[in-house]
């Protein structure tokens, strides 16, 4: 039953997406957080929200008024001090906010193809944004300005990453791809069996990838060829991204399930360890462990060996898909079907120290 709801939920949220409605309030995909040292960044629905970490009050709002921008990706923050969104609405748009202020920066937004469900990949200058349409944008950093762009293959979800050599960008083909930003190609892509809709994650080095799938997977790639170094069996689909902590890869699947593979061999350390749902979003590396959130709205913390930190979870309500964010002694958590948009943990004991509403 578990997996049959999340698989539902899963394929009407890709209808959804495509269509993509644009009405106020919450849109029909899960919302998109980051943070820095002073704000949380929230992209949910029609809005974007800048919320204050000390007391989860509201810093500001973008738009005042929605003009068929859609926001579910994961804002990113700039070393000059923007915020990037991409739009999964009707606009097709990447704006650039203040940071500040949430005022436009991009006097007019790019407009792609196709709506943007991954988060972009800021490097020195120039931005790398996966669209929908399979095609991977470079744009640049102060303006906004295209610089190039390169057709990958179909959807692209995942936010790219890179090595500081290569750009690797995952799609809903089953396919990993690396892309040489000198040469503008594709310089390898490797087929994994299944469908990723998440992005990549790196080893510490840069020299091994790490990706899980829809085949019921996680698989670790040589990141300078792309050649398949392992594969690990995970017993559901793996929708979000993996985390990295050393010689550890966390990872978890829509069965609920919660692994912790050895980075070099792909041996599963822990036992079987299955909290209370589905989980579609990454597991976040705390210090002493790994915090994950399930579809039944808990937030479950575990230390190094798979030993529960918090015996009961901590109930946040609602159900959660995204991935949480650490934000200093802070995990921030953005639940569905509540009356509130995000909610913030004490990270060493899980208890809850303020909800933004949107107000």
């Amino acid at each position: 039953m578990k997996r049959l709801t999340i698989i539902t939920f899963v394929l009407l949220g890709a209808v959804l997406l495509s269509a993509c409605a644009t009405s106020g309030g919450r849109g029909a995909s899960w919302p998109g957080l980051s943070a820095d040292a002073n704000n949380a960044y929230l992209a949910d629905g029609s809005l974007v929200y800048a919320i204050r970490l000390s007391d989860g009050a509201k810093v500001w709002q973008y738009p005042e008024k929605s003009a068929g921008q859609i926001f579910y990706s994961a804002p990113v923050i700039t070393p000059d001090g923007q915020l990037l969104v991409g739009s999964a609405g009707n606009d097709h748009g990447l704006y650039s906010l203040d940071l500040a202020t949430g005022k436009e920066k991009w006097a007019a937004p790019f407009k792609a193809e196709d709506h943007f469900f991954a988060s972009p990949l800021v490097i020195g200058d120039a931005i790398y944004a996966p669209n929908n349409d399979g095609t991977l944008y470079v744009l640049k950093l102060s303006t906004g300005e295209k610089l190039w762009s390169l057709h990958i293959s179909h959807s692209l979800w995942g936010a790219p990453v890179t090595n500081g050599k290569l750009i690797f960008v995952t799609s809903l083909d089953h396919f990993v791809y690396a892309v040489d930003p000198q040469t503008r190609q594709i310089a390898w892509k490797t087929d994994v069996g299944g469908s990723v809709p998440d992005s990549p994650a790196l080893s510490t080095d840069g020299s091994t990838l790490y990706v899980g799938s829809f085949q019921n997977k996680l698989t670790a790639l040589n990141a300078a060829d792309g050649q398949i170094r392992w594969t690990a069996d995970t017993k559901g689909w793996v929708w979000g991204a993996p985390a990295v902590e050393g010689d550890t890869v966390y990872t978890a699947d829509i069965n609920g399930d919660v692994y912790s593979f050895g980075a070099p061999n792909g041996k599963n350390a822990w036992p079987d360890i299955q909290p209370d749902g589905p989980i579609t979003g990454s597991p976040l590396v705390l210090g002493d462990g790994v915090f994950v959130v399930t579809e039944s709205g808990t937030g479950f913390a575990y230390d190094r060996n798979g030993t529960p930190l918090w015996p009961n979870g901590t109930t946040i309500g609602g159900k959660i898909y995204s991935t949480p964010v650490l934000a200093g002694d802070k995990i921030l958590v953005t639940p569905m079907n509540t009356d509130f948009l995000l909610v913030a943990l004490n990270s060493q004991s899980g208890s809850i120290l303020w909800k933004f509403t949107g107000k």
